[in-house]
């Protein structure tokens, strides 16, 4: 079988930090196969914290195009031109594709002649420069002509789903934020369904760095026992975040605050939930400040302790200027054995979707989390808060209420699993009620007088300040 060999070499230097270099090669017809190899000096690891040397990640794009936000074109908003081929970051270093199967990350399909492009993003570039060699092997086999673009790479509609088990319905428990090994994690997208299962989620979103490879081995999920959703984690070097329920990969070249609002905008005129992910130090921060046009914001990644007050303190002051936008949580779960212990569940995120078990699908929980019916707990067995006000306490978490009330205002917690911890009801200037809590399942009512208030939420901390859950607020 023929092979050509390309090498492509050069120096990158530190003023190019942060940016994305595209290595254009050639691909001859009756291309069968194609091996990407990267080799740079003083590598170093992508922590934030490791300094001095460099961090390169790798990528690809076919012919199709290289343009910023034209890999799923307006004539097609379903992924299927064959532009982007894959992205690893920093977890790899080579890469195999051909036309059935490819490495994770990467997509399989038609090998068509034409100039093709290697992605290099520079994470990190040392003071003294950046020398890289990427190798790449070219198999073919004569008489197989190139196949056209116009592929399907993911399918549209749902992924498959199962009725959940639904413990607690309408309220039901789910993970919008976790990586397989199609990024950086060491879990198959059918394994981390599996332990999904088992912590007892009802819903789950596989957001994969850069990626929609997962999408397509979680569509051969027969029988997942729980309702999955479509999500990639759109990781720039200015900021991250998720999006939800579409199968279009989005670009995430981002170099200025315009291509951050026009991703964001690209995803949500898809159908697209959007959340700014972890906007806090080493999350990383959101750079972007300014750039206001997501849907949510993830105020909870991971284990409390790990700076998460700093993204919520990001996100209560959205909401104090008079923004209505949706909390969210997210375990970020990458690998067994990670460090700080993480696990799927820890936040778990509770969205209140009315219906049964067999009706509910995947745009159900979305439009519950658009809407701020949503409630977050430190595991899935944690503790849980239902918040509610009004007459008949008929208005919850993520409504508004218009006008204010001149007066009193009735509302009502419930508490599961919270005895011990300090219950509070929260407006933009502080704490408007507190109490400990002395029993497992305990339903509060208080008279409130929010006066000035533009909202109350509710939130238990445990005795040493750790959050153990939280809900949205009820705006007025």
């Amino acid at each position: 079988m023929p092979e050509n060999t390309i090498v492509l070499e050069g120096v990158l230097q530190p003023d190019q930090e942060k940016t994305y270099v595209h290595l254009p090669f050639e691909v001859p017809a009756q291309a069968e196969r194609i091996d990407v190899a990267l080799r740079y000096d003083a590598r170093i690891g992508s922590n934030p914290l490791l300094m001095g040397g460099n961090t390169i990640d790798l990528g690809i794009f076919d012919p199709g195009g290289i343009d910023f936000l034209s890999a799923a074109p307006e004539e097609n908003h379903l992924g299927c031109l064959m532009r982007f081929r894959g992205w690893s970051g920093s977890k790899r270093d080579s890469f195999t594709i051909t036309p059935g199967e490819a490495t994770p990350g990467y997509l399989a399909g038609p090998l068509p002649a034409g100039r093709w492009h290697v992605l290099l993003g520079l994470y990190k570039i040392a003071p003294q420069g950046c020398r890289y060699c990427v190798s790449i092997q070219i198999q073919t086999r004569p008489g197989v002509e190139g196949q056209p673009l116009n592929l399907p790479l993911v399918s549209a509609g749902d992924l498959p789903g199962s009725p959940p088990a639904a413990s607690f319905a309408p309220w039901l428990r789910g993970e919008l934020h976790c990586h397989t090994w199609h990024s950086d994690g060491d879990n198959s997208a059918a394994n981390l369904v599996a332990l999904a299962r088992r912590r007892g989620l009802d819903f789950l979103a596989v957001t994969d760095h850069n990626n929609i490879s997962q999408q397509r081995e979680l569509e051969q999920v027969s029988d997942p026992g729980l309702i999955l959703i479509r999500g990639m984690e759109v990781t720039t070097y200015k900021g991250h975040f998720n999006v939800w329920g579409i199968a279009d990969w989005v670009d995430f070249r981002v170099q200025s605050p315009q291509d951050m609002q026009a991703a964001l905008r690209f995803a949500a005129e898809r159908g697209g939930l959007t959340s700014v992910g972890h906007p806090k130090p080493f999350g990383p921060d959101w750079d972007y400040p300014e750039v206001t046009n997501h849907h949510c914001v993830e105020v909870w990644n991971g284990p409390w302790t790990l700076l998460n007050q700093i993204a919520l303190d990001y996100w209560s002051n959205l909401i104090a200027s008079g923004r209505q936008v949706p909390e969210v949580g997210g375990s970020d779960y990458h690998v067994q054995d990670q460090q700080p212990e993480r696990n799927l569940g820890i936040p778990t995120t509770w969205a209140y979707v009315p219906g049964t078990p067999k009706t509910v699908d995947a745009a159900a929980i979305l439009r519950a989390v658009r809407a701020g019916h949503v409630s977050l707990s430190d595991a899935p067995d944690g503790p849980f808060l239902d918040l509610r006000a009004g007459f008949d306490y008929a208005v919850m978490a993520g409504d508004r209420i218009s006008p204010v009330p001149p007066g009193k205002l009735s509302a009502q917690v419930r508490c599961l699993h919270g005895a011990g911890c300090h219950l509070a009801l929260i407006d933009q200037q502080g704490s408007l009620f507190d109490r400990v809590l002395s029993q497992e399942d305990q339903l509060v009512q208080v008279d409130l007088f929010p006066g000035k208030s533009r909202f109350i939420k509710a939130e238990l901390r445990a005795t040493d300040e750790r959050l153990r859950a939280m809900t949205n607020p009820i705006y007025f």
